[in-house]
């Protein structure tokens, strides 16, 4: 029978012979770590490091980065300009005058319905002349584009109307 001594003694053994296993994995995975990291020379330390762009984006991850700019955009399009609602005698939304922030001219016109609700046409604005560039007319309660005019930016006068069918496909086109 095993005297108590040698039980403490061949566990003290399994012990050590752990704790060296385990060192020596350790030591073996800092060295494995250390030859795989790309060697970066003295000089590299001192210099400045240059922003690189990202040379492949996948389709999913441009389409991301695409929204992302849109809707910054469109919120910083909603900071710089300012809108002056005008209301019939009857309280309801007459039309919605869209101004540029620097010139204060008028650069979009939301035309509505007697309703105040549905919209008519709206009307864009060259920014610097202050002429009606573009008239986009709606019909079936301002959901569906009846028609589109375009307006030379210079001269004011009509280029080219595009009519559209119901399903938002060009109908015909007509160029002046």
């Amino acid at each position: 029978m095993k005297t108590n001594d040698q039980t403490k003694s061949n566990n003290k053994i399994f012990i050590i012979w752990g704790l060296f296993i385990s060192v020596s994995v350790v030591g073996l995975l800092i060295l494995l770590l250390l030859f795989l990291q790309p060697k970066q020379s003295q000089q590299s330390f001192n210099q400045p490091v240059e922003a690189k762009p990202i040379q492949s984006f996948s389709q999913q991850e441009q389409e991301t980065y695409n929204a992302i700019l849109k809707k910054i955009d469109r919120e910083v399009d909603k900071l710089s300009i300012e809108e002056k609602i005008v209301y019939s005698p009857d309280g309801k939304i007459k039309h919605i005058k869209i101004l540029d922030s620097t010139t204060k001219k008028e650069i979009k016109r939301i035309i509505y319905h007697d309703d105040g609700k549905t919209i008519f046409y709206i009307e864009t604005f060259d920014s610097q002349t202050g002429k009606k560039i573009k008239e986009d007319t709606y019909k079936d309660g301002g959901k569906i584009l009846n028609y589109i005019v375009e307006f030379n930016p210079t001269t004011g006068e009509k280029i080219k109307i595009t009519y559209y069918n119901q399903d938002g496909t060009v109908k015909e086109e007509k160029t002046f």
